[in-house]
């Protein structure tokens, strides 16, 4: 009894090896000297599953894949995305090389500035803002009583100098007034006649009216504005056309009267048709307000664009005149097999007589 419990001591007090691993349990001594058998230590056999799961992984991973089958229908759709890729690459060939397009377009139009010949107070505004507006029709008033004062004092003086004149006239007969007087009554008759005129004129400036057919835009006038001379008013923008920036390059096969496809961003899902009106006499970068100077300086050559004037079929327009207004973005499609050496088609050139005779009419109009 007492050597079992001095080495129960001994085991206790029993220090750490030199290695660092721990003096062993008091349980697997007694178990080790009783002649037990030691219990099953769980981690061990959940390492040992551990390692068996990653030997299985590693099993199934060499495994060799299985080629992929070519059934004849997998072999037919891939033959016919094959003609379908081919077939599309070759519209849009023969499409690139038939027409020539840009983006850098936009919409522009005749904006005609409105402002007033003399001064006054409003007293009638007639119109509202993007109202059409057809030629002369009245826009503005302006207050008439000062200038209508004007008008009547020279009438008076225009009638007081005629009937100088007749009285003149009677008696140069009889060689009662000398030829110097007789001329400056004839003088003084006309001078007053002319200052008529001019009160007259000055008189109808206080009715403002439309100069063209037009929508109304950046109307500023309001009514009991005083006006000065010269000051804006509001604007008629009238017609609407494209001016399409192309390449240099592109040029070559473009003339006047060649059909162009028009989108415009702010109409979607409606296609617009017109013609080459005309080219611009230089590029961009002519008419810039710091043209480049290509004499100085290292070069570097850039591809210039050049505005072209497109002009809208009528009759693609229909229903949508109010919505094509000045600076929308377009993209537009020249057809370069449309005309040949510079010749319009007989459709494009009767769509020029028409265009023409619009116009001519429409100038011809009071």
């Amino acid at each position: 009894m007492t050597r079992v419990m001095f080495d129960d001591l001994r085991v206790k007090s029993m220090p750490e090896t030199k290695t660092g691993r721990k003096r062993p349990s008091d349980n697997s001594l007694l178990q080790k000297r009783n002649g037990t058998p030691p219990a099953h230590d769980g981690t061990k056999e959940k390492k040992k599953d551990t390692r068996q799961t990653d030997d299985q992984a590693d099993d199934q991973e060499e495994k060799p894949k299985k080629p992929l089958k070519w059934t004849p229908l997998k072999i037919i759709g891939l033959i016919v995305i094959a003609l379908i890729l081919i077939g599309l690459g070759t519209i849009y060939y023969i499409y690139a090389g038939h027409h020539a397009t840009t983006d850098d377009a936009y919409t522009t139009g005749h904006i005609h500035n409105i402002s007033s010949r003399v001064t006054g107070t409003v007293v009638a505004v007639m119109v509202d803002d993007n109202q059409f507006v057809k030629q002369g029709e009245v826009l503005v008033r302006l207050d008439p009583r000062d200038y209508q004062v004007k008008v009547d004092e020279a009438r008076a003086n225009y009638l007081q100098a005629k009937a100088n004149d007749d009285r003149i006239m009677v008696v140069k007969g009889n060689g009662a007034i000398s030829q110097q007087d007789y001329d400056q009554s004839q003088a003084t008759l006309l001078v007053d006649k002319a200052a008529l005129d001019d009160a007259q004129d000055q008189l109808s400036y206080c009715t403002i009216c439309a100069p063209t057919d037009g929508y109304v835009g950046a109307k500023a006038v309001e009514l009991g504005n005083r006006i000065d001379v010269g000051g804006q008013l509001m604007d008629v923008v009238q017609d609407a056309w494209v001016v399409a920036n192309y390449k240099e390059t592109q040029l070559g096969t473009m003339f006047p009267g060649q059909r162009v496809a028009i989108a415009v961003d702010a109409i979607p899902g409606h296609k617009f048709y017109g013609w080459i009106d005309s080219f611009s006499p230089g590029s961009g970068t002519i008419f810039a307000l710091l043209p480049s100077d290509n004499a100085t300086g290292n070069f570097t050559k850039i591809v210039q664009r050049v505005p072209i004037k497109i002009v809208f079929d009528r009759e693609s327009t229909l229903g949508y005149e109010s919505r094509l207004v000045a600076g929308l973005s377009v993209e537009s499609s020249v057809d370069l097999i449309s005309v040949t050496k510079g010749q319009a088609l007989p459709q494009n050139q009767q769509i020029l007589k028409d265009e023409q005779s619009h116009l001519q009419a429409s100038a011809t109009q009071p």
